[in-house]
């Protein structure tokens, strides 16, 4: 008996039918979409990895265009998102077997909320990896400038938060003046997460190379820096708002682990009020909306700025009264001696009188030797109190001298500073890692921060 023998079309033909017969379907699907594309129909690659990440399963998938003109609305009303390749979806497709192109899901259906669950879950696994690593609060952990005026700003060049942040900070009505580089970014769709990323680079780059140049002794070239060249105070990351899952960006690990160990205070005004992004939890700071990073910034200089004016104030007084004390002393010395002195020529006076009145009952024969005696004391009296006189004048010249070496501007002069915390001088004992101080030096003040004290 010979064996049946079968054509190739004969054989793909058996199989479409009966996949048609068994799997009719439609079936919901979980898979992701590894590619996609549009020709008038909607033609996806479907695919499923396991947990190393290597593909056990792909397929072609088709959304005939009638089809995708409703759902691909829906799903958009519903996710704020357009269908793209990564994005994990369950869709409603029967199977089908073509003998020349093979096998392929016709999709009739999607869920959107599977999608969105699958981005919550997402955005949770990345929050779980970054405190994982440790690194979840380490841009908090930054000290911010007192006087954040040097922005690196992160944002689209036409994005209308841009520009509201922009004239927040040029139109301040306390008239503080911020210098602002824009480093062009992405804030939404697939290309967005390395779009910032790039932009951070390229900052820490401009930072790295300013450094090194002044350093050098040599001025940066870098276009784009501040008006001044200065090194940048703080990074701000904004957008002008837009729907819940155009915060997609902002929960990629990538662009949230580039945040957290930025080297510079990363400030978040991403522009959504209901959700908080994975960027928001790692900055160094999260605000709502560009203008609200605007207003932040300008109250910390205007906050800086009065604790210097009131440190000025309490300065000036304080050597006000010091050197009205020291005058007052002056004064009290100078008065004391003169009295001394005065006592002194009083009593060597009563002496000479003494004599004189012995001498005249002395006899006539000792008058030359008694005579001469006075001559002789009344010199040696004159000279003592000159001597004595002089040296009085001498030890007030150089009280004088040490009252003024002691003023508090010859000590600045001098290269010593006072150093203050809550406007009072410190003490070694009352300090604490983390206080902030200030050191009023000649010149000017400095702010600083107790990292480590030594006893």
């Amino acid at each position: 008996m010979e064996e049946e023998v079968f054509s190739l079309s004969e054989v793909l033909n058996a199989v479409s039918r009966t996949i048609q017969r068994s799997l009719a379907g439609p079936y919901w699907i979980c898979a992701e979409i590894a590619e996609i594309s549009y020709r008038g129909h909607c033609y996806l690659t479907l695919a499923e990895t396991d947990a190393s990440g290597r593909i056990i399963a792909k397929c072609r998938a088709t959304i005939w265009k009638n089809v995708f003109d409703t759902l691909s609305i829906k799903f958009f009303q519903q996710t704020g998102l357009q269908l793209a390749s990564g994005m994990r979806v369950q869709v409603l497709a029967s199977p089908s077997f073509h003998s020349e192109f093979g096998f392929s899901l016709n999709i009739v259906g999607i869920e959107p909320r599977y999608t969105l669950g699958e981005i919550a879950l997402r955005r949770q696994e990345t929050i779980n990896r970054l405190a994982q690593e440790g690194i979840i609060e380490n841009n908090k952990r930054l000290r911010l400038s007192p006087v954040p005026q040097k922005i690196a700003v992160i944002s689209s060049a036409s994005a209308a938060g841009y520009q509201d942040f922009v004239n927040q900070l040029t139109n301040n009505p306390l008239g503080y003046k911020f210098y602002t580089a824009l480093y062009p970014a992405l804030m939404q769709g697939e290309k967005s997460p390395q779009s910032v990323i790039d932009a951070l680079l390229q900052i820490k780059n401009d930072v790295e190379t300013h450094g090194r140049a002044s350093q050098n002794g040599r001025a940066s070239q870098n276009g784009r820096a501040c008006q001044d060249g200065a090194i940048f105070d703080v990074v701000v990351i904004i957008r002008g708002g837009g729907s819940e899952m155009d915060l997609k960006a902002f929960d990629d690990y990538a662009v949230a682990r580039e945040v957290a160990l930025f080297p510079l205070p990363v400030l978040a005004g991403i522009g959504h009020t209901k959700d908080t992004s994975v960027v928001d939890i790692v900055a160094h700071l999260e605000l709502k909306t560009p203008t609200a990073v605007a207003d932040f910034l300008i109250h910390t200089v205007d906050a800086a700025w009065k604790n210097v004016e009131d440190c000025s104030q309490r300065l000036f007084a304080y050597a006000a009264d010091t050197l009205s004390n020291e005058k007052q002393r002056l004064t009290q010395i100078t008065e004391f001696l003169s009295a001394k002195a005065k006592s002194a020529t009083d009593i060597e006076k009563q002496k000479i009188d003494s004599n004189a009145l012995r001498l005249q009952i002395s006899a006539k024969r000792m008058a030359d030797d008694v005579i001469r005696d006075i001559s002789s004391k009344q010199y040696n009296i004159s000279r003592a109190v000159k001597f004595t006189i002089s040296q009085k004048l001498s030890e007030f010249d150089l009280l004088e001298q040490k009252i003024k070496s002691i003023s508090p501007e010859e000590a600045f002069k001098r290269g010593y500073s006072l150093t203050l915390k809550d406007g009072k001088p410190i003490s070694i004992s009352t300090l604490k890692n983390g206080d902030r101080i200030e050191t009023v030096c000649s010149g000017g003040r400095i702010t600083s921060t107790v990292d480590e004290i030594y006893h």
